[in-house]
């Protein structure tokens, strides 16, 4: 979420902590780093996208089926980050998958997924659609952090013992299986639609320039931005406040009682009190009286006090990776316990459901309704007295559907397109049938250790994989003492862990040294003082003839223009003391074709010898429907017993050439203006126009260009800069580009020193 934590271009950064139960992702941007949607069609097409404007307001309200006013109190929470298949894909009878497959062609198990995760995972909108690879589902390995060290992270999965209470609920209530999230992206845009049945164009995450904001809102600081869809197709950086309507005001207009129970500002999780983003009620005494606390749900649940619809979101407790699965599982069922237990449950419906799929593998292929979504499935549990109980719908939900309940219930007519057209919830309740009765789930005790379960991918016998951490946590209120840490099997750790004050954590580290090839096993134990000592940590990894390299994250290509490849060197080394033969060496993946391989190997690697590959990226204009980064993956068929090896590839395409890449002006008197200079424009693509919105000039800085709505395929153009300083000193500013460019809206730094 801001600049200063970048560490890989187009990559996230893995989740950071900054005390013991705290995580929160952050994700890689700048100009030109933050990857997002594309959207290369016609003008008309991009006006008639369901989502980017309202229903007309003549439309009549909604009819609710006979009972359902039954429901005088929706209660919405709304969670972090997690598809079905990764929650549910166990479940017995939903739709679900213990399998998944591969950019490789390989079908993989679904292994034990970490309480806690070791890093965070792509979600963006270009990750969504790289993992989805046109629907067949198989590229969940290529994005960032999805592979990393052969973890496969989004190739995991909890059962019933790693979310007993949640399975409970589904066993006891319904479990929704063919919800989908709204877009094909991250929180951010997906939190809107839960509140307007929209996202106002919003494609991805605010980012601020140079803060640790945790503010998504009106109230953001100068300088965070949000990507976003203008009305002609353009691409623009806007402050993250709007003011579409919503089902607030909708709630409001009718004088029916709503409240939106979030962190409050500064807390960790106020980045989802998402209406913060809707100026007419974060300006306004709606955001005074109705936007409160997290922590007043209970209490208004308990003593009765529950608005008509509710909204709930939490901070760490909101199993975003990498926070704790079962902190976050805790914080739900005191949720739904409080209403459980307060005077209103006789009459409240709770959905309860994932904001996005996190980057977790899911099988089901997401329908298509707008140029947005729909996004990959995630998780749904409906809990009420008039739930059917042990149902699993199948009916296609996404969270306009939650909306366009509220709306029948309350008689008002729908937001947008999305719940009008959506399927309503109304297919999970039975309202003929006798009430159930409140089921009083405990909290669980939260694992000390992370994870149940470490996963190493193919390495080279005689050779060294990088370390993996295993966190230990206590969540206890007296120091956790480490008196012996023990590993068998061809693994090593490494451990600095001894005294684990209340409250904080700390990293064991493993590696896996195989000395043969296959699968390889192992256990890490961990002796404490905590009542189930010793901690088990299954290990599991597979010896190899060979290596590839680069290894994780492979190859980045970084930026390239249209029409200038790039190339990089590929290698695959011989560890043994074996021939190996190469049978066939494949680029594969959503964006294969733009990764060419060339070399002068003979097809056998001697034993410790090695042959190299180059690989040029030819960067293209992508369909419709790509959103920036383009992954693929080079997969080594050898005789090596473990085959294939793979190295990823990734890169970015652009087409918008700026020159130069920055301006500076010598030192000019206040109130006088500089002559020129130059920025030179290219569209270097040989197929492509570009197409404008704007051209801006920011700071003591002005410009003016040649360059028109439309620069044609091999074109050029000039931007004109001049500099007017309104006081002394060094002043900052730049030229901003709207435009139809994957990396819009690029930024250009100026500076120039105004003299007295």
């Amino acid at each position: 979420m801001n600049r200063a934590s970048l560490n890989h271009l187009i990559q996230l950064i893995p989740g950071f902590r900054t005390d013991s139960f705290m995580r929160l992702f952050s994700v890689a941007s700048s100009a030109v780093l933050m990857i997002m949607f594309i959207l290369v069609a016609a003008h008309a097409q991009v006006q008639n996208l369901p989502g980017l404007k309202p229903v007309q307001s003549q439309r009549p309200p909604l009819v609710a089926p006979p009972g359902s006013q039954l429901i005088k109190h929706f209660v919405f929470i709304i969670k972090e980050n997690r598809s079905f298949d990764s929650y549910f894909g166990a479940f017995p009878g939903a739709d679900g998958a213990t399998q998944g497959v591969i950019s490789t062609g390989q079908t993989v198990p679904l292994t034990p997924n970490p309480d806690i995760t070791p890093h965070d995972l792509t979600h963006t909108s270009s990750g969504a659609l790289t993992d989805m690879d046109n629907g067949k589902m198989d590229d969940f390995d290529l994005p960032a952090y999805g592979n990393e060290n052969g973890d496969l992270l989004p190739y995991r999965q909890f059962t019933q013992s790693g979310i007993p209470n949640y399975w409970i609920y589904a066993q006891d209530f319904v479990l929704a299986d063919h919800m989908f999230s709204s877009l094909h992206g991250p929180s951010f845009p997906n939190h809107l639609y839960t509140v307007a049945a929209q996202s106002g164009g919003v494609l991805e995450i605010p980012v601020a320039e140079a803060t640790q904001s945790t503010s998504w809102g009106c109230d953001a600081p100068e300088g965070e931005l949000v990507r976003m869809l203008g009305p002609s197709g353009e691409l623009e950086n806007v402050a993250p406040c709007f003011d579409f309507p919503t089902l607030a005001d909708s709630l409001e207009n009718a004088g029916i009682s709503w409240k939106y129970y979030a962190p409050s500002e500064g807390e960790r999780g106020y980045e989802f009190s998402t209406l913060d983003a809707i100026s007419h009620i974060r300006n306004s005494n709606l955001w005074q009286e109705h936007v409160v606390p997290t922590t007043n749900f209970v209490t208004d649940a308990l003593s009765g006090n529950l608005p008509a619809v509710s909204w709930a979101v939490s901070g760490y407790q909101s199993e975003h990776p990498p926070n704790s699965v079962c902190l976050g599982e805790n914080w739900t069922v005191e949720q739904v316990n409080a209403v459980m237990e307060g005077p209103d449950w006789a009459s409240t419906a709770i959905i309860i459901v994932w904001d996005d799929f996190g980057g977790f593998y899911d099988h089901v292929v997401p329908p298509k309704v707008d140029g947005y979504g729909l996004g990959i499935r995630v998780p749904a549990l409906i809990i009420s007295p008039y739930a059917r109980p042990g149902y699993i719908s199948h009916t296609q939900y996404e969270f306009s559907s939650v909306l366009k309940t509220i709306e029948e219930v309350f008689g008002l007519p729908p937001l947008t397109r999305r719940d009008s057209e959506a399927h309503d919830l109304h297919d999970s309740f039975d309202f003929s049938q006798q009430p159930l009765s409140p089921v009083i789930l405990h909290p669980r005790s939260c694992p000390v250790n992370s994870t149940q379960y470490v996963q190493f991918g193919n390495q080279g016998v005689g050779t060294s994989s990088p370390a993996a951490p295993v966190e230990l946590t206590n969540y206890f209120n007296s120091t956790l003492t480490i008196s012996k840490v023990s590993v068998t099997g061809p693994f090593t750790q490494t451990n600095r862990c001894t005294k684990i004050p209340p409250g904080s954590y700390c990293n064991i580290s493993v590696k896996f040294n195989p000395q043969a090839t296959g699968a390889q096993t192992g256990q890490l134990m961990i002796y404490d003082n905590h009542p189930d000592s010793p901690l088990t940590v299954q290990l599991q990894g597979t010896g190899s003839l060979v290596n590839a390299t680069p290894v994780y994250p492979g190859v980045n290509y970084r930026v390239v223009t249209y029409g200038s490849p790039q190339a990089a060197t590929v290698t695959l080394a011989n560890t043994s003391s074996t021939p190996v033969n190469i049978s066939n060496v494949n680029i594969v993946g959503y964006n294969a074709a733009d990764f060419s391989p060339t070399t002068d190997c003979s097809g056998t690697i001697p034993p410790s010898g090695s042959c190299s590959w180059n690989v040029t990226f030819t960067a293209s204009p992508q369909p419709y429907d790509l959103w920036g980064t383009e992954s693929a993956a080079m997969v080594f068929n050898t005789t090596d017993p473990s085959s294939p090896a793979t190295v990823r590839l990734t890169g970015i395409g652009i087409q918008l050439v700026i020159s130069p890449h920055s301006l500076s002006f010598a030192p000019e008197p206040v109130g006088q203006t500089s002559a020129p200079k130059i920025l030179n424009i290219t569209n270097p693509s040989t197929s492509s126009p570009l197409t404008f919105s704007s051209i801006q000039a920011v700071g003591d800085f002005a410009q003016t260009n040649n360059c028109g709505s439309n620069l044609q395929p091999g074109a050029s153009c000039q931007v004109l800069v001049t500099f007017t300083p309104t006081k002394s000193g060094e002043l900052l500013g730049g030229v901003n580009f709207n435009d139809s460019d994957v990396t819009s809206p690029q930024i250009l730094s100026i500076v120039g020193i105004g003299t007295p």
